[in-house]
């Protein structure tokens, strides 16, 4: 029902902002609806950061929007390191107020220093951290928000309850800044869910699902789930991380758009358009 609902919208009535990512607004119409909440799910290693770190770094180099990175995983030094590889200075962008990073590393130590700590108290913390990334978003005038990861906000929570309260309020949160939003989730191999806890998915208006296929030659490969008010592909996308970040390669697959009709499998992992 929802896609065929999708199909009915005029894709030209709904602002569109670029993902940054060759290849990524083409199948999705154009780019992200503008303050779309998009989960980019999958397993270590399958590139969700980088994703994300294009997505800021195109957006304020290229396209004139600043974005805001929260990160719950790696310290910022880490992330800025990881992101040099590809000629991406972090660092430079924030001496120039075009990003802002928020370290929330810390809430992830000092939870394990605390395994009995009240729901009060850690909804306590949350929310001063997140009024600090509201704060910043308004300061530097971000339009593109990146939580990597959902899951470190919960770290060691164990009591389901708890962890709807907590992902509640960051939801809150990403309704009232506006900004087009990534945000990252692990998947558990052999869980069957497409999120870490099977909750985060309920935050977000679009999902994209992320894998490394290793069987024969490693292939990785992206499916776009679902994204409100978009016609998107049911294919597998391949994808390529190389020397300038992510790059979609082509379908790989079955399907051109949703409900579409069946296309031949592509032996070497790449189809028409």
């Amino acid at each position: 029902m929802e896609a065929a609902t999708a199909m009915l919208v005029n894709p030209s009535a709904i602002e569109r902002v670029h993902t940054g990512i060759p290849g990524l607004d083409h199948v999705l119409e154009g780019g992200f609806p503008k303050g779309a909440r998009v989960l980019v799910a999958g397993g270590a290693g399958c590139g969700k950061t980088i994703y994300c770190g294009q997505y800021l770094y195109k957006g304020a180099t290229r396209y004139g929007e600043p974005g805001v990175y929260v990160t719950t995983e790696e310290p910022p030094q880490e992330f800025r390191s990881n992101m040099l590889r590809f000629g991406w200075d972090f660092k430079r962008l924030e001496a120039e107020k075009k990003i802002g990073i928020i370290d929330a590393v810390y809430q992830r130590v000092e939870s394990e220093l605390a395994e009995q700590e009240s729901l009060q108290a850690i909804l306590y913390n949350l929310r001063s951290k997140l009024a600090e990334v509201k704060s910043l978003v308004e300061q530097i005038g971000a339009t593109r928000l990146v939580v990597d990861s959902l899951p470190g906000f919960g770290f060691r929570v164990t009591d389901l309850n708890t962890l709807r309260e907590i992902f509640l309020e960051i939801g809150l949160l990403l309704k009232d800044v506006g900004c087009t939003t990534l945000m990252t989730t692990e998947i558990v191999e052999g869980s069957g869910l497409i999120s870490r806890y099977g909750i985060e998915e309920f935050l977000a208006t679009g999902v994209m699902v992320l894998s490394l296929v290793k069987q024969g030659s490693p292939l990785r490969k992206v499916f776009v789930r679902k994204m409100r008010g978009t016609s998107h592909s049911l294919n597998d996308f391949a994808f390529s991380i190389g020397r300038d970040g992510v790059a979609i390669k082509g379908p790989i697959g079955v399907r051109s758009v949703s409900g579409g009709r069946r296309r031949p499998h592509s032996s070497n992992g790449r189809g028409k358009r």
